[in-house]
């Protein structure tokens, strides 16, 4: 795996205290919640931090994360649990992906907000595609802050379905950073998930660059 982000952008990230700790009450929470029932959830960094530690400079408020357990009803599920689990400074919500019209790839939805403001909000999407969950069993650990990432193919795909402007332009600059084989790689998942078109608009753009 490429060298992520390690330029004075990584580092400003690194000393911000609550990511770092964003990410270990996750990571705690999912490990509570393999050993309450014996599931096997897996989790991993996706959304703007992980486009950051791609190497691409950007800013971002949230921290987004998928989810998966191989369980049915695995997101109320775990939606439970983090009520329980969690201190009462944690709102947490349950969005069904049918509720959530934001989203074009029909997701559910966690989010947690800090009501003291140390914490920024979670969105935790549940994983609900094979290619995504392909890209889930790929995904590497960030030794920096001991959790998984999307691999950047995937990553990049997520973005592609997104449609959002800013995801778009998230797109264009992950594609500077990538190899050949992942550029090949983010053509077939596009193709997998109807974006062909507007993946190779994007290669497009990227020549005329």
């Amino acid at each position: 795996m490429r060298s992520l982000q390690s330029g004075p952008q990584m580092k400003e990230y690194l000393k911000v205290k609550s990511i770092i700790d964003t990410l270990s009450v996750i990571r705690n929470a999912v490990a509570a919640f393999n050993r309450g029932s014996n599931r096997d959830v897996s989790v991993a960094l996706i959304g703007g931090y992980a486009v950051i530690f791609f190497g691409v400079e950007r800013t971002t408020l949230d921290v987004d994360i998928c989810f998966y357990s191989p369980e049915r009803e695995a997101a109320s599920a775990f939606y439970a649990f983090l009520k329980e689990h969690l201190t009462v400074r944690f709102h947490i919500r349950f969005i069904e992906a049918s509720k959530d019209p934001s989203d074009p790839l029909k997701h559910d939805l966690i989010i947690i907000n800090d009501s003291e403001g140390e914490y920024p909000r979670i969105d935790i999407l549940v994983l609900r595609y094979k290619w995504e969950l392909e890209g889930l069993k790929q995904a590497k650990q960030i030794s920096e802050l001991s959790f998984p990432l999307m691999p950047l193919p995937y990553l990049s795909a997520m973005k592609l379905m997104a449609d959002g402007f800013k995801d778009e332009l998230d797109v264009i600059e992950l594609l500077k950073v990538m190899t050949e084989e992942e550029i090949e790689k983010v053509k077939e998942l596009a193709k997998r998930v109807g974006r062909d078109k507007k993946l190779q608009l994007i290669l497009k753009k990227l020549k005329r660059s």
